[in-house]
Order: structure tokens, then sequence, then C-alpha cells
């Protein structure tokens, strides 16, 4: 009677074990579903959505390459930011992920045609200066990343950081390039 009632204890014992396992399991794995549906929007709404609202100009390739036009964008930019309308039938999540890739992008560019404008120590210091500037971004971001928070907030106030902070530094670049004009 004794040994059989230690197996069963055993037996339960080792149930308990494999049923917490799997549950961790799931839970993880149901985590991973939810942050990818979170990510992602329909695929058709975000095809038929347009990143930019494009304007049909007629522009040549000197005012392309300008510091007033990159000016320009980077007010449109700003704007678009602001404008609550703008692709609001996506979820928070993914507006604010649009919002940085297309801050990202002005920040290169802005990069970029600034780059251009530098020679010699004065190029390399601009590029070394930039490279810490990604990865202070980085850093500083990842400190908005929390225990408390779900992971949708969590994830929209890293995005919002890194927003501020990708802001700043275009608007610090415009600055400089309208110093050297």
């Amino acid at each position: 009677m004794k040994k059989s009632l230690v197996r069963f204890f055993i037996f339960l014992f080792f149930l308990t074990v494999v049923a917490t396992f799997f549950t961790i399991f799931l839970q993880r794995r149901w985590k991973q579903e939810l942050m990818q549906y979170e990510s992602k929007g329909s695929a058709e709404q975000v095809d038929k959505q347009e990143l930019v609202p494009v304007k049909e100009e007629k522009t040549e390739v000197e005012e392309l390459d300008s510091a007033a036009f990159l000016q320009d964008e980077y007010t449109k930019l700003e704007e678009l930011e602001k404008d609550k309308t703008w692709q609001k039938d996506l979820p928070l999540r993914r507006r604010y992920e649009k919002i940085a890739s297309l801050y990202d992008g002005e920040l290169q560019r802005l990069v970029s045609y600034y780059g251009k404008l530098l020679k010699g120590t004065e190029r390399d210091n601009f590029f070394a200066e930039q490279s810490i500037f990604l990865a202070e971004r980085n850093r500083e971001s990842k400190k908005e990343l929390s225990q408390d928070k779900t992971g949708v907030e969590e994830n929209v106030d890293y995005l919002k950081k890194y927003i501020a902070l990708t802001k700043s530094r275009c608007a610090s670049i415009l600055e400089k390039m309208n110093e050297r004009e």
C-alpha cells in the first residue's frame, strides 16, 4: 500500500512538471503569435495605403539636392506625424513604426547630403558623431522598455522615444546645413 502511494505521488509530481512545461511553452508561443499579429497590418491594407502622400510636382534634380528641399521635406514629415487621420485604421504600434521608418529615411538623406558638403577630417568627425548618435539612440530608446507595461504600450513608448531622438538629430543636421550656407 505504501509503495503504491509513493508511486502515485511520483506520478502526480511528474504529471505536474510536464503540465507546467507545456503551459510555459504555450504561453511563449501565444505571446510570439500575438506580437506577430500586432506588428502585421493586413497585407491588403498596407499595399493599398501610401506611405507618404505624394503630390505630382515637377522638380529638377538640383532642387532634390538642396538644403531648402530637405528642410521642406522634414517639415512635411512633422506635419504628417501630427496628423491624427493619417493611416488611422492601422494599429497604433504599426503607425508609429511607419513614422519611425519615415524619420529614419529622412535622417539618412540628411546625413548623405550633409556628408557630401563636408571634406577631410570634418567629414570623418561628422560620420563618427553620427555613429555615436545611432548607438546612443538605440540605448536611450531601450530605456523605455520595462517590465510594468504590456507589449504594445512598451513598444509604442520605445518608438516615441526613438522618433523624438531621430527628429532632434534631423533638426540639428538641418541647423548645421543652414549655418554652412
